[in-house]
């Protein structure tokens, strides 16, 4: 039979534990490189792109084919890297006035994992003690 501490320490655990692997932070990181040298060089998972004519758009798994940066439309059963196919989103490299990639943010995700790891230390510290441990 399970105590009250047990119960206890389980219900604060498993929502910390699992707010603390949510927390993995990104940003979005601007390149000076040409954007097309950006997509073939670093092979990233999503780019951000700002065309000359101020409109914007977001790109997953992105490559580069003939001068255009290209990508499937966000459709997880359906996608195959590389392979251009009628519903291929197609954007003029020469036309991309700015470029960002997704950069994950490891100095805000370290301090939130370990501010979520004290807290959950701290919670069952006050568990522990409700007993009486003064």
């Amino acid at each position: 039979m399970k105590t009250f501490r047990t119960r206890c320490v389980r219900r604060v655990l498993v929502p910390v534990m699992a707010v603390s692997l949510l927390s993995a932070c990104t940003y979005w990181k601007v390149e000076e490189m040409a954007p097309s040298q950006v997509v073939s060089e670093k092979e990233p998972s999503r780019v951000f792109l700002t065309m000359l004519d101020g409109s914007e758009v977001e790109l997953e798994n992105p490559w580069v084919s003939d001068g255009e940066i290209l990508a499937h439309p966000r459709d997880p059963y359906n996608q195959v890297y590389g392979v251009v196919s009628p519903d291929t989103l197609r954007v003029p490299a020469d036309s991309v006035a700015r470029i960002e990639i997704l950069k994950p943010d490891s100095g805000v995700t370290a301090l939130l994992v370990t501010l979520g790891l004290v807290a959950v230390g701290l919670a069952i510290v006050a568990i522990i003690c409700t007993d009486g441990c003064w």
